[in-house]
């Protein structure tokens, strides 16, 4: 073999070592996975919208609560009447006093303060306080579980970049590989040893080599577009790599219940809340009882049929009062409200065992995910070592003349698609194990 030959070789050889290496955990200086998870925390709007509905909920708690204190309101009215009014109500003893000087007025003003409170509402004040502080607890939940949901986006986006990244570098070499062997054919066409329709095939797999580094390259884009969105940034620059050990196959557990969960525990507060609705619903078949107070003025000017007339005068007045209100009938709107109450809570025991099945049909899904990567990743691992003998075998065959290019060019490409599958293995695995721990609600602590 000449010594030019023998280079070429050596180089082809260099850059399969270099595909490897792309699987191996890498030392650049990009940001780290966890510090683009922080960064998400801290800077996605989505996340503090969603935020901002904890204050909501706690404020609407607040006002459900002072409900329950009643209101203070200034009041004030005018009328004006055809016949005259007292300024306050007549009795017996002041018509009979000084009936003439008794204040009557076309024009009555009033002015005073009033206090009301509720003192029996058929309970649906304390129902009404029980359903606000189980909507505070929903949106706790709603708030972990959209932090789970951002922490796992941003990890698989991280993820599925660094995929594509070894991808595209894997490519990049093996159109370098393809490059030298053209180089190689493009030299022995020359010299005659070797027939043009081999040059064009050469050609071929390369330009195919070169148009797939370019769609990687393009996808890689895309994902960072993205991964920025998340983190409300601009740019993306370089990436740290997130290598997770691979582990044998088989033994995938986890030791959360279902009843654990939050997502379950969202389902099972929502069967609470329409409870709660439900016998809110039957407030209608009690008596409403409140309270009243009003002090203040009743003033306005004398009328012509007054000895005084022009004369304003004003009267201090003053009232406490307890009102009682039973609705007797009402033709049927009671049993709809509380008909419609008791659908609603059925559906969510229904969203509930909904949620209970799916669940478990998730988890199943994520264990059967990973050990499906694994078991493809290890395959891959051992078909790539068969492939790179293999590659480099028909290399020398075609070199001896042994061999047609369509052996060797089958046999790179298997290579590659090999190396390929290696990777997206690998990184599959990862994203199995982050989906899994979206499922357990694990984010936040790994």
């Amino acid at each position: 073999m000449s010594m030019k030959r023998i280079m070429k070789t050596k180089l082809l050889i260099t850059g399969l070592i270099a595909q490897v290496a792309t699987l191996l955990p890498g030392t650049s200086s990009g940001f780290s996975i966890d510090e683009a998870v922080a960064l998400a925390l801290r800077n996605n709007p989505g996340l503090q919208k969603q935020q901002m509905n904890q204050a909501l909920s706690k404020e609407e708690l607040s006002g459900i609560k002072s409900q329950n204190f009643g209101k203070i309101e200034l009041v004030g009215s005018y009328g004006h009447y055809n016949l005259p009014r007292t300024l306050v109500p007549l009795t017996p003893a002041s018509i009979f006093n000084d009936p003439a000087a008794v204040p009557t007025t076309d024009d009555l003003f009033t002015t005073g303060i009033m206090y009301e409170v509720p003192l029996f509402t058929g309970f649906a004040q304390k129902r009404s306080v029980e359903i606000a502080m189980l909507e505070e607890e929903l949106t706790d939940v709603a708030i972990k579980l959209s932090r789970e949901q951002l922490i796992y986006n941003v990890k698989t986006l991280y993820v599925n970049i660094l995929s594509l990244t070894a991808q595209e570098q894997a490519q990049r070499e093996y159109h370098m590989a393809l490059q030298h062997l053209y180089d190689d054919i493009a030299l022995e066409v020359k010299l005659g040893k070797k027939a043009r329709v081999e040059q064009l095939k050469a050609a071929a797999d390369q330009e195919n080599a070169r148009v797939r580094v370019r769609q990687i390259n393009g996808n890689i884009r895309i994902l960072k577009g993205s991964l920025g969105a998340l983190l409300d940034i601009d740019t993306i620059g370089g990436l740290e790599d997130s290598f997770m050990e691979m582990p044998s196959s088989g033994g995938t557990e986890y030791s959360k219940d279902i009843e654990e969960l939050d997502r379950y525990r969202s389902a099972e507060l929502n069967v609470e809340k329409n409870t709660r609705l439900v016998e809110k619903s039957s407030a209608g078949y009690y008596p409403q009882v409140a309270f009243n107070g009003f002090y203040g003025q009743n003033f306005g000017p004398n009328d012509s049929s007054n000895l005084n007339e022009g004369d304003w005068n004003n009267e201090q007045i003053w009232q406490l009062l307890v009102n009682v209100k039973w609705t007797v009938f009402d033709f049927g709107s009671r049993k709809t409200s509380q008909q419609m109450a008791a659908i609603r809570k059925q559906q969510s025991q229904r969203d509930r065992l909904t949620t209970e099945l799916e669940l478990k049909r998730s988890l199943s899904e994520a264990v059967t995910k990973i050990e499906l990567a694994l078991d493809d990743y290890y395959s891959a691992e051992a078909e790539l070592a068969l492939t790179r003998e293999t590659e480099s075998i028909e290399q020398t065959r075609f070199e001896k003349g042994a061999a047609d290019l369509n052996d060797l060019l089958y046999a790179k490409a298997r290579n590659q698609l090999a190396l390929s599958r290696s990777i997206t293995a690998r990184y599959n695995y990862q994203n199995g194990r982050f989906y899994l721990d979206y499922l357990l609600e694990n984010g936040e602590n790994n």
